[in-house]
């Protein structure tokens, strides 16, 4: 991946009481015109996904009131989409770290953007949460 640089990373739980783990990845950080393409595809797809509904609704089932809600739903989710999508800078390789609690390997879900990144761990359900450090 380009745009890749050795990070630490602090290797937490939602507690806080435990001590955080400090690991390195090679995380992807993004530039603006980055940021920018992947917020517009990602609102782009909302749209689309939401208005298409819309019109589908319309054709196949006689209630107009999905088809008037949806649109303008669409135009409302799309740029808040947008925006927090725009708003990560990073983008977290798939990759393999122990859990904080149990110890386990967790797996970092692929495409997992921006600071604070959490995600669940499969044997213990705890939340990791992984930070800029």
């Amino acid at each position: 991946m380009k745009n890749t640089q050795p990070t630490p990373v602090r290797v937490g739980i939602m507690e806080r009481r435990r001590p955080e783990v400090v690991a390195t990845l090679d995380v992807r950080h993004l530039n603006g015109l980055e940021r920018a393409w992947r917020s517009t595809k990602r609102s782009f797809a909302v749209m689309g996904v939401m208005l298409l509904l819309g019109n589908l609704a319309v054709l196949f089932f006689p209630i107009p009131h999905v088809h008037l809600c949806l649109f303008p739903l669409a135009f409302v989710l799309g740029p808040i989409i947008a925006f927090m999508s725009w708003r990560d800078r990073v983008l977290l390789p798939k990759t393999d770290l122990p859990c904080p609690r149990c110890q386990a390997n967790v797996t970092i879900p692929e495409g997992l953007g921006g600071w604070p990144a959490r995600f669940n761990c499969d044997a213990c359900a705890a939340m990791v949460e992984l930070n800029a450090g």
